[in-house]
């Protein structure tokens, strides 16, 4: 929303492997040119996942929400290339619309929706879904369970075109909450399931505090304590910047991030610790945000109204034939209190694909893909083929006190002793791999806890482009 007055990356999954290769550990390689590809493998694969997308559907969001629906088969294509094809998912949608505190502001709330959309999923009568979510599982016998009808990424885009209608003070991480609270939208979350979280919205995160004072004062002026009733109140009483004593100051700021014990809004962290709270394994949470453009000086650059010159306004970050965006610093920060699970990308981009198909690609790493997604260095030229430096071990309670690592040799090295590990083309799940490469435990039939993990580190360099699938 903007100038809103009354009435109106992929990272990679990584883990710490404490153990040497087998024959040579990988911190004794001098010199290293390379980098090292590190991956979290759970042995057994977690098919379960609750999507969540939160869409902003503000008076300014009409040609995003369209380009979401048009490239969400993109998102669909990566999930269907995890190992068994598309996993077990429920796929919900809610606004950034959670009212305004009981304060009547034209889109954000009425006598009869005081709090906005509240959290509820959203189904937008879309026909052919016979609940609040969809829900597409396989079965024991290989077919799908679907409580919809028609094609799913048709389905979805139907439900994202949430319109543009909604309340112009976005409030995201508020929705969010309200949405996975207990007994709310009752059986779209599930215990076992991973959680994805994934933000969509041109502007940046203006959760309020209860009462909805952040809203008062319609006729607020720049004298007033509150100023202007527009989304610059977000920014002023939501967000500090370096040296500025006076935020409604024109002129270019850095530095800026959530604005702690605010008076009128909610700090970030207790959302970042309720949904972590909401699995016994934190890193089962994943958040993505298709957003407006941070840089790496968090810079602002606070301009006057065009309607209002007196009035200050957050000039835009960034912008594309689908419009403008505008500096999302707490939604950023949000976003980063989950390292190794969370996706950050431009919603400046004429479609999301590529937005779509990281987030995408991030879920499936957590979900586990035995693919190996970067060229191996070759540390034996005198041998044919690829002789890979890697290190692979099976962790066990691999993020508590009780971590233990068992290393496993290469199957080359061991002589087929099991366990071991090798590297075998699986061209079906590791399409996009350098050679299809995917790494396969032989265990020897001996099975693991179900909180194991393959934890693999290998070196890797730049591609020789004469020789593909080797490096120079």
């Amino acid at each position: 929303m903007r100038r809103l007055v009354v009435p109106t990356v992929l990272s990679v999954l990584a883990g710490t492997l404490l153990t040497a290769c087998p024959d040579r550990s990988l911190s004794e390689v001098e010199p290293i040119p390379e980098n090292v590809e590190k991956k979290t493998i759970p042995v057994k694969l977690n098919r379960n996942i609750d999507l969540l997308f939160v869409v902003d559907n503000s008076g300014s969001m009409i040609e995003e929400q369209a380009s979401l629906t048009a490239n969400f088969p993109a998102f669909i294509n990566v999930l269907n290339t995890i190992q068994g094809g598309l996993p077990d998912v429920h796929i919900g949608v809610i606004s950034t619309n959670v009212g305004t505190g009981g304060v009547n502001i034209g889109g954000c709330s009425s006598a009869t929706r005081v709090n906005g959309d509240d959290g509820n999923l959203l189904t937008n009568n879309c026909a052919g879904l016979t609940a609040a979510y969809i829900e597409d599982i396989k079965t024991a016998s290989g077919t799908r369970m679907q409580n919809y009808s028609g094609d799913l990424a048709t389905l979805f885009g139907c439900m994202a075109r949430l319109g543009t209608n909604g309340c112009g003070f976005e409030q995201p991480l508020e929705s969010v909450y309200r949405a996975l609270q207990p007994g709310k939208n009752a059986g779209f979350l599930r215990d076992n399931a991973i959680l994805a979280v994934v933000i969509i919205s041109d502007e940046d995160d203006c959760s309020a505090k209860d009462g909805g004072a952040l809203f008062g004062d319609p006729n607020g002026t720049i004298a007033s304590p509150l100023g202007p009733r527009t989304s610059f109140r977000c920014h002023e009483f939501g967000v500090q910047c370096d040296n500025d004593p006076n935020p409604r100051a024109f002129g270019t700021r850095t530095g800026c991030v959530p604005r702690a014990n605010a008076q009128y809004m909610k700090d970030i962290q207790p959302y970042v610790d309720y949904l972590k709270g909401l699995k016994s394994d934190p890193q089962k949470v994943v958040v993505a945000g298709i957003i407006g453009n941070v840089d790496d000086q968090r810079t602002v650059v606070i301009g006057a109204d065009p309607d209002d010159t007196t009035r200050p306004i957050v000039n835009a970050s960034c912008s594309s034939g689908s419009g403008v965006a505008f500096p999302a610093f707490r939604t950023k920060t949000f976003l980063e209190s989950f390292p190794e699970r969370n996706s950050i990308t431009t919603i400046c981009n004429d479609n999301l694909t590529d937005a779509l198909t990281e987030i995408a690609e991030l879920v499936k790493l957590v979900v586990g893909s035995p693919c190996i997604d970067a060229e191996l260095s070759d540390r034996n030229d005198d041998l044919p083929g690829v002789q890979p430096e890697c290190s692979v071990a099976d962790v066990t309670d691999p993020n508590g006190p009780g971590r233990t690592e068992t290393v496993i040799p290469s199957c080359d090295v061991s002589g087929g002793a099991t366990p071991c590990w090798r590297f075998i083309s699986d061209p079906m799940n590791c399409a996009m791999a350098p050679m299809n490469r995917a790494i396969e435990v032989d265990r020897g039939g001996v099975s693991v806890p179900d909180d194991t993990v393959l934890e693999l580190q290998c070196v890797t360099c730049t591609p020789n482009p004469n020789d593909p699938g080797a490096c120079p």
